[in-house]
């Protein structure tokens, strides 16, 4: 399986620049997402798709990127599955600062046992009020992690939801507070 990093956001909500980019612990954002994926056995290739208005992330990292138009997530996303070619591919937001590679391949050991060509993790609702988050989008009491499995010959296909409640799953950074308690989290929770 390959791994598709979407890192074409801006983050205006947080109103710092490229959100990517955006520093975590000493370190850019989509660095630890990058080295979580890197981390999977499970994972053979890592590309970044990036969009003209996120392009200096190039300058800041060393990895394989693919060049989108920067007309949304999805769009995005099918174009660059379609440039690349890729058939089963995790895609992951670039803002995912405490995902482990652990936390990676037990979604993909997951996603084996899954009937349907697309997977997507979710975290319920009541752990990001534990965790003094305020998720941006809720459905049915689950929120999105950012987290996904999709086939790239069947985009198209039927999904099944994953729910986890690991809290690093939560901590998909959106804006100042979420950057905030993420760093809280990792210094109350390191090893």
């Amino acid at each position: 399986m390959d791994a598709l990093i979407m890192a074409g956001g801006l983050g205006t909500r947080m109103g710092r620049g490229v959100k990517p980019l955006l520093t975590f612990k000493g370190r850019p954002l989509i660095e630890w997402i990058l080295e979580a994926a890197a981390g999977c056995d499970s994972i053979e290739n890592v590309f970044v798709a990036i969009t003209p208005e996120t392009a200096q992330i190039k300058d800041a990292l060393k990895a394989e990127f693919i060049e989108t138009k920067g007309k949304g997530f999805v769009d995005d996303l099918v174009s660059a599955i379609k440039q690349l070619g890729l058939k089963k591919t995790m895609v992951l937001s670039a803002d995912l600062p405490l995902l482990t590679p652990v936390d990676l391949c037990w979604v993909i050991a997951e996603y084996k046992f899954a009937s349907t060509p697309a997977l997507a993790v979710y975290v319920p609702t009541r752990v990001y009020r534990d965790l003094g988050l305020q998720p941006s989008i809720e459905i049915d009491g689950l929120v999105p992690a950012g987290v996904n499995i999709v086939d790239g010959a069947d985009l198209n296909g039927a999904e099944t939801r994953l729910v986890t409640e690991n809290p690093r799953f939560a901590f998909n950074i959106n804006t100042t507070g979420d950057l905030e308690k993420a760093i809280e989290y990792a210094k109350k929770n390191s090893s």
